[in-house]
């Protein structure tokens, strides 16, 4: 799997400016995702590259979650290169 860099996407949707979060390959790819949601006003990279996955846990487990939930979102992040190391 490509390793995902996070993007802040801008967009004018005609009413107001919004700000979009986006994981993706490429800000090729951010722009694609966010196509047809209103008018791209910028990209830029996002401040949060990497996140806690023992905190995530954490907070997940405190929260409830089962484990298998957790399992796969814990994974789904590790896989995509977002794990703080």
């Amino acid at each position: 799997m490509k390793k995902l860099h996070v993007y802040d996407v801008y967009l004018d949707d005609g009413e107001q400016a919004i700000k979009i979060t986006i994981p993706a390959a490429s800000k090729k790819e951010a722009i694609a995702y966010c196509d047809g949601n209103g008018k791209l006003i910028a990209v830029h990279d996002c401040d949060l590259q990497d996140i806690d996955l023992d905190r995530l846990d954490y907070t997940l487990r405190k929260e409830r979650w089962g484990q298998k939930e957790r399992d796969v979102i814990l994974r789904c992040l590790e896989i995509c290169g977002l794990e703080r190391i």
